[in-house]
C-alpha cells in the first residue's frame, strides 16, 4: 500500500482572511439557500466566521443551514469561493442533479 505525503502550507491559506463591510442579511442572501432567514441571529459578519457550530446551535440556526454557513466559510478561506464572486451574484446555489429514467 503506498502511502502519500503532503507537505503542508505555511502558513494555512485564508487565516488571514479579509471580512468586508458588509451587512450580515446581504451575506447571507447572496449565499443563498435560505440562510437569509437567519441573519437576524447575528449582528456584525465577523460573528458569523468567529461562531462555532455550539454558539449557531444556541442562537436556533437548524443544522442543515449551519453545514451549510460553514462549507462557504471553508470555501472562502481556501479561496475556491471570493467575495468579489459574491458581490457580482444574488446568490450561490448548487444545481440538482435531474433525476434519469433507466
Amino acid at each position: 500500500m503506498r502511502r502519500r505525503t503532503i507537505t503542508p502550507i505555511f502558513p494555512p491559506p485564508g487565516y488571514n482572511l479579509a471580512i468586508p463591510d458588509w451587512p450580515v442579511e446581504q451575506f447571507m442572501l447572496r449565499i443563498g439557500k435560505g440562510c437569509s432567514d437567519y441573519a437576524d441571529k447575528f449582528e456584525k459578519l465577523t460573528e458569523v466566521f468567529e461562531a462555532d457550530r455550539i454558539q449557531m446551535k444556541e442562537k436556533g440556526i437548524p443544522p442543515k443551514v449551519r453545514k451549510y454557513i460553514f462549507s462557504i466559510k471553508e470555501q472562502l478561506r481556501r479561496g475556491v469561493l471570493t467575495f468579489e464572486y459574491l458581490e457580482r451574484r444574488t446568490s450561490v446555489t448548487i444545481p440538482k442533479k435531474k433525476a434519469t429514467k433507466k
